[in-house]
């Protein structure tokens, strides 16, 4: 199980989500520190931000998804933007290792207008 200590993530009887504002360009990370093998580390990493038809303004990258994920260590580190408040969409995270295991975690980034909690 990936580690959700430290990266706002939340869980629910549906599994893990994060809260997103609309208006945010935010960058998440996902730690799978508790995944890997003792002296494995992660190689790369691909994020799919999952669609709704007829969003007007869906969930993306700022950039590209290439320049917009990153490896730090044991994490997975994402930016995202935009988002229409009221959707929720499906995440996918894969990775592969040094050592040549595959993996993939997936959660959900519930869009909705935040404030000061």
């Amino acid at each position: 199980m990936a580690n959700l200590a430290l990266t706002g993530f939340k869980r629910d009887n549906q599994g893990i989500y994060i809260n997103k504002d609309p208006d945010a360009n935010i960058e998440y990370a996902l730690d799978f520190v508790d995944y890997l093998n003792t002296g494995d580390s992660l190689s790369t990493a691909t994020v799919t931000l999952g669609t709704i038809t007829g969003d007007s303004a869906p969930l993306a990258f700022p950039t590209n998804a290439a320049t917009d994920t990153n490896i730090s260590g044991t994490k997975v580190i994402f930016r995202v933007e935009a988002g229409t408040a009221g959707n929720i969409y499906p995440i996918q995270v894969q990775i592969t290792t040094a050592d040549g295991d595959t993996d993939s975690r997936h959660f959900r980034i519930v869009v909705k207008d935040k404030g000061l909690e």
